[in-house]
């Protein structure tokens, strides 16, 4: 048992702990800052649109009759040649995306009710429903549409560009959609990073 100074330095310690969590939780979560938000927003899509590129690479690649079989190729791309058909840099930016937009509130604000709902209404989603709302949708439906593209292709692609011989009528098809997908990820980082130098010039 601790006693004498220390017992008191302890107490103290233990007492201007219990009044910052205690302040922590009657304090009412605060917004966002929109834009820190939108510039990490702009990083993910920006690695995004890298992880696309390499993907779009590794198929003209196998049409030019360049082997992408190495170990190193087996990890480039978003997702669609890694070996794993659930995990994968697609599922990473998925769920940075997620939490940007609607993170978690910090565990002292959910143990109060009406703080839990405070803070699962002050997120970046709900700001930019307000001030860019196209955006919002534009990023959400981009994003979507690249998931799903790399999700319901992956196994087929990772078979035909780990192929001898080479499929070139469904390798087009893929660098088509691939490319149609890239592009919308491209046009969204553009619109936000023409949004974020309109409303934050530096200076």
């Amino acid at each position: 048992m601790i006693t004498g100074p220390e017992a008191t330095i302890v107490a103290r310690a233990g007492g201007s702990l219990v009044r910052g969590l205690r302040e922590e939780v009657t304090t009412e979560p605060q917004w966002p800052s929109l834009h820190e938000g939108l510039l990490e927003l702009f990083a993910i899509i920006s690695a995004w649109c890298d992880a696309a590129d390499e993907t779009e690479r590794l198929i003209q690649q196998k049409l030019s009759g360049v082997s992408g079989r190495s170990g190193r190729a087996l990890n480039w791309g978003d997702g669609v040649v890694l070996g794993h058909s659930n995990v994968g840099i697609i599922s990473d930016l998925t769920a940075q995306v997620d939490q940007q937009l609607n993170p978690k509130a910090p565990l002292v604000k959910r143990l109060v009710p009406e703080q839990r709902r405070q803070a699962a209404r002050r997120t970046l989603r709900n700001l930019m429903a307000i001030y860019c709302p196209d955006l919002l949708a534009s990023f959400a439906e981009a994003t979507d549409q690249r998931r799903e593209w790399v999700e319901s292709n992956r196994a087929a692609l990772k078979k035909a560009l780990a192929a001898q011989e080479v499929d070139r009528d469904a390798l087009r098809q893929w660098a088509a959609e691939a490319g149609a997908t890239k592009e919308r990820l491209i046009s969204v980082r553009e619109d936000l990073a023409a949004l974020i130098r309109e409303k934050y010039p530096m200076g």
